[in-house]
């Protein structure tokens, strides 16, 4: 699904009705449309107007790959501790990751990559 900001809403309902179509458990559905939103919100915000969103699933896990056209230089360990209580932005990649079995991060000249994995079993902090 290629999507802009303006299609965010559209990019939830995919997402939930894809989940829905590879058995994700219904505890889990909520979990997973939250961690792609916000991965989605920042290919849009800070990557480019247009991103992309792929789900399958793989090895027992379903799979959520967005790719945008924006590059950056990710710190060592990207969404590895919390956002201080003070900040105003920067909880998307920290709140997949306490969602999420996997999150991996790929950037280079063709954009960045954000593949979220979600096992059957998952359950965050």
């Amino acid at each position: 699904m290629k999507f802009t900001a303006e299609q965010l809403p559209g990019v939830r309902r995919f997402t939930e009705v894809h989940a829905r179509r590879y058995k994700v458990g219904a505890d889990l559905i909520g979990d997973l449309v939250i961690a792609v939103n916000e991965i989605a919100t920042n290919a849009v915000r800070h990557g480019s107007p247009h991103a992309q969103l792929r789900m399958w699933a793989q090895d027992g896990c379903v799979v959520a790959e967005i790719h945008d056209r924006g590059t950056w230089m990710p710190s060592a360990d990207p969404g590895g501790n919390p956002p201080s209580p003070e900040a105003e932005g920067g909880m998307g990649i920290w709140v997949a990751r306490q969602i999420c079995s996997a999150v991996h991060i790929r950037t280079g000249i063709n954009g960045t990559v954000v593949r979220l994995e979600l096992s059957p079993t998952a359950r965050y902090i």
